[in-house]
């Protein structure tokens, strides 16, 4: 490191970055990948890509940094704007890219919610989209000028976010000056295609559908590729939720609805056998009787697609993609079930490899699912052809499982780094004479845990989360806590923007009289909001997160155990304790913050669990919390 330049932006390392610096570069020397758990404020954002552009500017590759949302693009195009101005000779270019739908400025198809990638792709086939057309004229000299005035406008732009493409996109004149808006998404493919460093989605590298398509067309070849996976802790869901289907009553209602409209009589029988084949289904799965109801139960492929439909059915999709759009067209509509439903047979009908087919009922909405249980599927070959990953986290234990469950091999760099944060401005306690073990839940125990949270809380100088494992949990012992200071409930249904506006009433009332936050594990306010300094100093984790012991959850423990011998490890106890590690989370997030974290079960001190807790998380025993408390805050 030493003979090496390192391109970071700050003056100096913290230890953590500098040995998460040295770690990324062997990996990279060596074409390897590295899979990294760092805690909050190791400052890995800058770690990693400090060390993966040094790499890459002395081996002319490119960066792919992916995220799981839109909103932590910021922070990278922050960093790569300051390495540019620090080092003027650097010139990084970097994108901030993001999907069709949030580029698209066409009126009537950016308004389309259900089937809007099929519309999309219609209308520019079609060649009845004028934004597209002005960026891809037919005829190849207009075609050729128009491309020439695009890299024009873009070559002296280093770092673009996805609102200036847009605009720019919006904005854009011809050679004569008269105003041409453009493809903001394609717009943004030619930026990508020259630039050294594109900041996207999770989807755009592991949606094979998509990925076949993009990458090519801005010039990535991951074999000449560095992978950066951010908060890669949400990864296998995001690739399990995108293998699997869901498919219920109302979507298929429609769809025959939808037939009928546009007189697409031969769909709409289609629809209505479907509908049949789903009413018996229900009927017949989900029984109940004096004795016995059952909420799901495992069906079969030919269960829900009549046998005299089965040898025709790739042509029954491929139609009723085309009818939807057709409806959507003639009835100016923003959504098509008739799309949806024949997005879920496109997969339905392929024997995926580690999927599982049922039928479930929750509440009053019965629903057919085709869930994934294995990420490895897609994870593993991206993996593969990458010239290097680099997979990261705050939350990332244990690494192992985080290896097996992603398909990488032995080769890859496993490291852990410790906090940067001072241990003395944090206090880590359990109390170990409560539970919410299936079990134990009465309502003496629950008293008990509402008591232990008034008194916690009475203790507490400031303003505090209390997270539950479910909602009904939340509700059942909310009404048995005292406390005496403003409060705010995470709600079950709440949109993004109510959860928004709650969080800044929060904020508002914090820094006035101290306030209390009621919350899920595993929810928005778990992993989603950003409570610096006095905004937050406690939060109790209430019992621990485990998932129900449905079908699914069954399956992937099955499976998990077939694969790896670690079934309930891998699929039940680790992801529950990473909810509460999340969660836990929100309370100390920068150096000068202190604050205590109380675990409210006594399974948090059992080895099988307590193997699954970061290093930084040092438990202590406490049979009087509040005490503790008042003498951490004293």
């Amino acid at each position: 490191m030493n003979s090496r330049k390192i391109y970071f932006r700050h003056s100096d390392f913290r230890k953590e970055q500098k040995e998460i610096i040295i770690d990324i570069l062997e990996s990279l020397d060596n074409s390897q990948n590295i899979i990294f758990h760092a805690p909050t404020g190791t400052g890995k954002t800058d770690a990693s890509l400090a060390a993966a552009i040094t790499y890459a500017v002395e081996n002319n590759k490119k960066i792919l940094f992916l995220t799981p949302k839109i909103s932590q693009h910021k922070l990278a195009l922050e960093v790569i704007k300051d390495l540019n101005e620090k080092y003027p000779d650097l010139n990084l270019k970097a994108i901030d890219f993001v999907g069709k739908r949030n580029l698209c400025i066409d009126p009537g198809i950016s308004e389309v919610t259900s089937g809007f990638y099929e519309v999309c792709k219609n209308a520019t086939e079609k060649r009845q989209c004028p934004f597209y057309e002005n960026i891809k004229p037919k005829k190849k000299h207009e075609k050729e000028i128009m491309e020439h005035l695009l890299i024009k406008k873009l070559r002296d732009i280093d770092v673009i976010d996805n609102k200036e493409i847009k605009k720019i996109a919006q904005e854009f004149k011809d050679l004569s000056r008269k105003p041409k808006p453009v493809c903001a998404y394609e717009l943004a493919k030619i930026f990508a295609k020259y630039a050294n460093i594109i900041i996207a989605d999770y989807y755009h590298v592991f949606s094979k559908k998509i990925a076949n398509n993009l990458l090519p067309e801005i010039g990535i070849d991951l074999k000449e590729t560095i992978l950066i996976i951010d908060e890669a802790h949400n990864l296998e869901d995001r690739v399990l939720n995108l293998l699997s289907r869901s498919l219920n009553f109302n979507m298929i209602s429609r769809a025959i609805k939808e037939a009928n409209d546009i007189k697409a009589y031969g769909i709409k029988k289609f629809c209505e056998d479907l509908l049949y084949n789903f009413e018996k289904l229900s009927e017949t799965k989900l029984k109940k009787d004096k004795f016995t109801t059952i909420y799901e139960e495992f069906i079969l492929k030919e269960d829900l697609i009549s046998k005299g439909y089965i040898d025709n059915i790739t042509e029954i999709i491929a139609e009723m993609q085309e009818k939807g759009i057709e409806y959507l067209e003639k009835k100016n509509e923003s959504k098509s079930s008739l799309i949806t439903v024949s997005l879920f047979l496109e997969d339905w009908i392929i024997n995926m490899e580690s999927h599982i087919r049922f039928i479930k009922k929750d509440n009053e909405n019965i629903n057919i699912k085709y869930n994934a249980l294995d990420a490895s599927l897609i994870t593993k070959d991206i993996f593969n052809q990458t010239f290097s990953s680099i997979i990261m986290s705050a939350t990332l234990k244990p690494l192992e499982m985080y290896r097996d469950i992603f398909g990488l091999d032995f080769t890859t760099n496993i490291k852990e780094y410790n906090s940067p944060f001072s241990k003395e401005n944090k206090l880590d306690l359990v109390v170990n004479d409560v539970t919410t073990k299936f079990t134990q839940r009465t309502g003496d125990e629950y008293k008990k845990i509402a008591d232990y949270i008034t008194k916690i809380n009475s203790k507490t100088p400031g303003n505090s989360i209390i997270f539950f494992p479910s909602f009904e949990m939340l509700k059942d012992i909310k009404k048995l806590i005292k406390i005496n200071k403003p409060s705010f409930i995470q709600e079950e249904n709440m949109t993004q923007e109510d959860f928004d506006l709650m969080i800044e009433d929060f904020k508002k009332e914090a820094r006035k009289f101290g306030s209390v936050l009621y919350a899920v594990m595993g929810g928005k306010a778990s992993e989603g909001i950003h409570l610096p300094g006095n905004l937050l100093i406690s939060a109790i984790i209430v019992g621990i997160p485990l998932s129900k012991m449905e079908l699914y959850t069954k399956a992937k423990i099955d499976y998990y155990e077939k694969k790896f011998k670690k079934g309930w490890q891998y699929a039940y106890i680790q992801p529950a304790i990473q909810k509460a590690i999340q969660s836990a989370g929100r309370v100390i997030r920068s150096e000068n913050d202190k604050g205590v974290i109380i675990y409210l079960d006594n399974r948090y001190t059992w080895p099988n669990y307590k193997k699954n807790m970061p290093k930084e998380i040092n438990l202590k025993i406490s049979k009087n919390p509040e005490k503790d408390i008042e003498y951490f805050f004293r």
